[in-house]
């Protein structure tokens, strides 16, 4: 019996050490795989910690009958593309913005405080619950795990609250207004 067989025979046994063995098999292999995709020793080792902890955590190998090695770097390398995918579109949107808006650098102080004055006034009128949920997300820099943890209420909620309070910005503020908002989330996203 090879290591692989070996270590799915123990997962659906539920055995304890069972995990310690896939990770100690085959975490230094898959952060170098990632590592070579991304260029980016942080990035890679978050993601190969999250592809760790979402097998733990689903139990995705319990009833998994195929190659194991195939799996487990599909599951890595699909990962870490669809980082690649939501870094470029976060570049490309702030790139996007700054040839857009170079007319911020030009503002006054003075005219940068009516801005922040006026994105502030929009965002008070927010219902409470949106706002809440929108200030804890853009100032404290909370996930919405984090803001759901907090607030005794599930993700779902957090991010129907984030959308109804962004639709309610988009509707209330001029394009260049809401565009700096989407920038300072993307930013902290």
């Amino acid at each position: 019996m090879n290591p692989r067989d070996n270590i799915l025979d123990l997962i659906t046994k539920d055995e304890s050490g069972a995990f310690r063995l896939l990770f100690e098999r085959y975490y230094d292999n898959l952060l170098l795989y990632c590592y070579h995709i991304l260029n980016d020793l942080e990035a890679a080792e978050d993601i190969v910690q999250d592809c760790f902890f979402s097998l733990w955590n689903n139990k995705r190998l319990h009833s998994f009958t195929g190659d194991l090695d195939r799996f487990i770097f599909k599951m890595v390398k699909n990962q870490a593309f669809l980082f690649l995918k939501e870094y470029k579109k976060r570049f490309d949107a702030h790139s996007s913005f700054f040839k857009e808006n170079d007319t911020y650098e030009d503002m006054t102080g003075e005219e940068h405080q009516e801005e922040i004055e006026l994105l502030y006034n929009t965002i008070d009128r927010l219902p409470d619950k949106c706002r809440k949920v929108f200030l804890m997300a853009c100032l404290n820099d909370k996930s919405y795990q984090e803001i759901a943890d907090e607030l005794g209420t599930s993700i779902n909620t957090v991010k129907t609250q984030m959308k109804t309070a962004l639709k309610f910005l988009r509707e209330n503020l001029q394009e260049e207004h809401f565009l700096s908002i989407l920038l300072l989330l993307t930013e902290k996203l």
